[in-house]
């Protein structure tokens, strides 16, 4: 047996190792309470159901029925008509919806004065990020998926490989969302200055997102801007397998926008002056 007097550095490096252990399972543990707590204040506000699924629906009826016989083939776009062309940007504008409602608790949360409680505990600032963002994310998920049940996709069901391309897209696309709306959340210190920064920011980022109309049609400086909007290329990962196209540059854009939000996330609510200070 080793004696730990003879060996004070092995002593020291055991203790941190267990330090560094502990550490990551209180993380994850607190991780753990965040999603679970978003998933309860879902079930318990079925209104947000209807907000979030609810808008889209309509948009997407009144639109699929009114521009149906007007918007010309190469518009309309693909296989299914206008109503499967606007299903891409209807899932995406579900997930904006969601991510918009989840990040709001983060101020909601602050004047109640629980996060404060949380953010003064031994709980890692990592796991307070990852926890709203990923639970943010699931609900979002689990609500734009639904959209594949919609009549219009009956006639034209995708692979099963096209469906894992589809569903890979979406999670991309909720996790980019959900980590924009709590980076924005987290320093807004009024529910009434979040929104003011979604119609400002997130609602022009999904009307930019050739959800209504293709980017490719449009005048060069519209075209090259909607090229630079993240949530395009979402709407693209998820378009092109729906039509039975590869996705992999969309996927891979998506895959480093959604990588990028959540470490601007981590990286707002870590910063010592952030909102929940």
């Amino acid at each position: 047996m080793v004696d730990p007097a003879a060996h004070p550095d092995m002593t020291l490096s055991a203790a941190a190792s267990a330090h560094r252990v502990v550490a990551r399972t209180s993380g994850l543990r607190v991780l753990g309470i965040f999603v679970w707590r978003e998933v309860v204040r879902f079930r318990r506000q079925p209104t947000r159901i209807a907000a979030a699924i609810g808008t889209p629906l309509m948009l997407w009826a009144f639109l699929g029925a009114g521009f149906s016989n007007i918007v010309a083939p190469s518009s309309g776009g693909s296989r299914g008509g206008y109503g499967l062309f606007l299903l891409p940007g209807m899932m995406t504008m579900v997930a904006l919806f969601t991510a918009i409602f989840s990040s709001i608790s983060v101020i909601d949360d602050r004047n109640e004065g629980w996060l404060q409680s949380v953010l003064v505990s031994p709980a890692s600032r990592w796991s307070v990020a990852l926890g709203k963002v990923v639970g943010g994310a699931i609900l979002a998920f689990v609500q734009a998926a639904a959209l594949l049940l919609a009549p219009p996709v009956w006639s034209h069901w995708p692979a099963p490989v096209n469906l894992a391309a589809i569903l890979l897209a979406l999670a991309l696309t909720t996790l980019m969302m959900t980590g924009i709306g709590v980076a924005f959340a987290w320093k807004s210190e009024t529910t009434q200055g979040f929104h003011a920064v979604m119609n400002l920011v997130l609602m022009p980022m999904w009307a930019l997102s050739g959800a209504i109309f293709p980017v490719h049609e449009q005048h060069e400086a519209l075209r090259l801007l909607m090229l630079a909007n993240p949530l395009t290329w979402c709407s693209q990962a998820i378009a092109a397998p729906l039509h039975g196209e590869a996705a992999i540059l969309p996927l891979a854009i998506a895959g480093a926008c959604a990588a990028a939000a959540i470490g601007a996330a981590v990286v707002v609510v870590a910063a010592p002056d952030s909102g929940g200070h």
